[in-house]
């Protein structure tokens, strides 16, 4: 379809649309090409710096006035009214919808926005999109309104012209739970980011590799399983880069994460930290929460996409049914550990040291990961979904 037909989106999301998060820059990539005209975002976080965001797309921050009662006495008050400004919906959204007269609306499943983007889809009677990058049942605990709110994302999830789900366990559960079908998009690189080869620095001098980790900390249990595999990296004379925000007070918890061989770096942009990685990194670490299997079983780490562009073998760890562990091993990588045990990961580490098996593995899901991930096929699934549904309207 040519772009002047194209339908105009109005994205209503608690989730920005920018190069911050690893959510919020999922849906740059997957946005930062449409027509500007045609695109609307109203999101429900604070002023972003403009330099994240879209070049020349119209912005817009929603945030609620009872928001400010959230740290006063009044706090326990605020999450009935809260969820009431998103069930009956916003003067200011809908002003903003009636001068740019979308074609349809576009949401993400996180905290409650939704709500005022299915409201908003029934009263202009508009297809309503949904993009799915956590187990919204299982992340979000709305105390005594959960089984009120997880009645209304089904009326929401039934509801949706197209569902645009993270990983095929998630889209399989929703279609068990709800009866429809919905569509895979994977995490994917942007158009145009570079794919960098496969670089194996020599390990011949018994040289210590440098692993790397991108990500949360605290989420999970994920500082206590980097502590554990730290310590193994330390026993290697190894090195361990973090990327990540951290706490002192909560790291001091984690003595393998506080030792010498450990170097903890500040936030960096995608883009930075894919080069910085490839050029000066040997090893990338991907974890999967065993405590909370639950969750994990339908995301999917869209850090995994930037280790593979990056031209890095990657240490996986974490329960066989979750989606990032579970893609690796159905496509027959075996750098990925599924059992809860220290032992496993210590021989990982160690057979890491082998050049022949880093450039092995580094290229196995290096192949895999640049026909899966790529931006093409993720443009393609959502521009063909979007823009089937407007030629019917």
């Amino acid at each position: 379809m040519r772009e002047k037909n194209l339908p105009k989106i109005l994205y209503i999301s608690d989730v920005p649309v920018e190069l911050s998060s690893a959510g919020a820059t999922l849906l740059y990539r997957l946005l930062e090409h449409y027509p500007k005209d045609k695109l609307v975002i109203i999101q429900g976080v604070g002023v972003s710096e403009t330099q994240q965001r879209i070049p020349e797309v119209e912005y817009h921050v929603y945030k609620p006035k009872i928001d400010r009662l959230r740290y006063t006495r009044f706090s326990k008050h605020t999450q009935s009214l809260f969820l009431a400004t998103h069930l009956l919906g916003s003067r200011k959204i809908n002003k903003i919808a009636r001068v740019f007269k979308p074609d349809i609306i576009l949401t993400v499943s996180i905290r409650l926005m939704w709500l005022n983007a299915f409201r908003l889809s029934q009263q202009l009677n508009k297809p309503l999109f949904v993009i799915l990058h956590d187990d919204w049942l299982i992340t979000e605990n709305r105390g005594k309104w959960q089984q009120f709110l997880a009645g209304m994302f089904e009326k929401m999830y039934r509801h949706a012209s197209e569902r645009f789900c993270i990983s095929p366990t998630m889209e399989r559960y929703y279609h068990a739970l709800y009866g429809v079908n919905g569509k895979v998009i994977y995490p994917a690189r942007g158009k145009g980011d570079h794919i960098y080869p496969v670089l194996i620095k020599s390990n011949h001098n018994a040289v210590g590799l440098k692993y790397c980790y991108a990500g949360s900390l605290f989420t999970g249990d994920f500082a206590p399983m980097l502590d554990q595999v730290s310590y193994y990296i330390g026993k290697q004379h190894g090195e361990l880069h973090v990327f990540s925000y951290w706490n002192k007070e909560l790291l001091a918890k984690y003595p393998n994460l506080n030792d010498s061989h450990v170097t903890f770096h500040p936030f960096m942009h995608s883009a930075d930290l894919m080069k910085k990685m490839n050029e000066e990194m040997d090893v990338a670490v991907l974890l999967n929460s065993f405590e909370h299997e639950e969750s994990f079983k339908y995301n999917f780490s869209s850090k995994l996409v930037d280790y593979i562009s990056a031209g890095l073998p990657v240490l996986c760890w974490g329960p066989a049914s979750s989606g990032s562990i579970a893609w690796a091993k159905s496509h027959g990588y075996d750098a990925a550990i599924t059992a809860n045990d220290t032992t496993e990961v210590a021989k990982l580490v160690e057979a890491f040291n082998d050049d022949n098996k880093r450039s092995h593995w580094a290229n196995k899901i290096r192949e895999i990961g640049i026909r899966e991930f790529s931006y093409e096929q993720n443009h393609e699934t959502f521009i063909n979904a979007i823009s089937d549904c407007h030629r019917e309207e």
